[in-house]
């Protein structure tokens, strides 16, 4: 397995794979299949850009027999009601985080998520957070295995309002 940053160029990739995870699970992430598919390459070319670019945003992809199987993002700030409060400079949002199906329980979620915690410590972050959809019990006990804890907070999931997200944090 290899954990690579986005590239620059790097959009039609991230656009196949926003297909795969919002398709695979269309309630844990708070945008939509049909909003992923409806942005232009020029769009997912901006997204690549501003991962690869960004100082306070960065995106990790997991590849296994060189192809993509697995994909994080780290957001300097905090997401709260519903968006990125960016003025936490002391906190990095993990957002996004997806395995291909067929290879869970490998260590490539572990080794994404390593991936952004040590980007955040270089960034000078003191915690992690990230939200969970209640009803993922695996997705919540994976981060719970990694020393995360839930906080208490929920809000609606912006994609799916009936559900509600959990908020876990991990001081770093």
């Amino acid at each position: 397995m290899i954990i690579q940053c986005v590239k620059q160029n790097g959009g039609e990739l991230i656009r196949g794979l926003a297909v795969r995870m919002y398709s695979d699970s269309p309630n844990a992430f708070s945008e939509t299949l049909a909003t992923a598919k409806q942005r232009t390459p020029e769009e997912w070319d901006t997204r690549a850009k501003w991962l690869a670019d960004s100082p306070d945003a960065i995106g990790f992809i997991a590849y296994e027999d060189n192809q993509p199987c697995g994909f994080i993002m780290g957001l300097v700030g905090r997401f709260i009601n519903g968006s990125m409060n960016w003025q936490y400079p002391d906190i990095v949002t993990i957002a996004k985080t997806w395995v291909d199906p067929g290879l869970r329980r490998r260590g490539i979620g572990c080794a994404l998520t390593n991936a952004v915690k040590d980007w955040a410590r270089e960034k000078g972050a003191e915690q992690l957070e990230l939200q969970v959809t209640e009803n993922n019990e695996v997705a919540a006990s994976f981060y719970k295995n990694l020393g995360f804890t839930d906080t208490g907070h929920r809000e609606p999931l912006i994609s799916n309002p009936l559900l509600k997200i959990c908020f876990m944090k991990l001081a770093l």
